[in-house]
């Protein structure tokens, strides 16, 4: 098997994951868990969410409305700037991110259990992590340019 077919064969594999894990029943949507995820790093504004999420205004928008009704998500206003809204992760939104956390990673562990050394592929998943976080930063560097 040849560099691009077996390159092909991954991105297939990281799809089907991708989908895989998107089923596994959270309690929350994909995209709710996506925001969440992050919020969890740290108050945002939702221009910047959508940004990093690739979903539009309206979306995000609709999304963290959804979230801020069941309680994962409190809006903030900037004390130094009243039109910024930050929006940020409350303890109720922190359980249930949890909760789904717990749920995907008792899904991805029955996958793992079928690997002769699950480790690798760990360490490869958290370098495929990181390099893609340092392209984001990088595509983003060059369009601010």
């Amino acid at each position: 098997m040849g560099q691009r077919e077996s390159r092909r064969r991954a991105v297939r594999a990281l799809l089907r994951a991708g989908r895989m894990l998107d089923r596994v029943d959270t309690g929350l949507t994909p995209p709710q868990y996506r925001l969440l995820m992050l919020l969890a790093d740290g108050t945002e504004r939702s221009t910047a969410l959508a940004q990093r999420l690739a979903v539009s205004k309206p979306a995000i928008s609709a999304a963290v409305e959804t979230l801020t009704v069941a309680g994962h998500v409190r809006r903030r206003s900037d004390e130094s700037d009243r039109r910024i809204t930050w929006l940020e992760i409350t303890p109720v939104g922190e359980a249930a991110l949890s909760l789904a956390d717990d749920a995907l990673v008792t899904r991805f562990d029955e996958v793992l259990k079928e690997l002769d050394d699950p480790a690798v592929m760990l360490s490869a998943l958290t370098d495929l992590d990181r390099a893609m976080e340092k392209n984001r930063e990088e595509r983003r560097r060059a369009q601010q340019s």
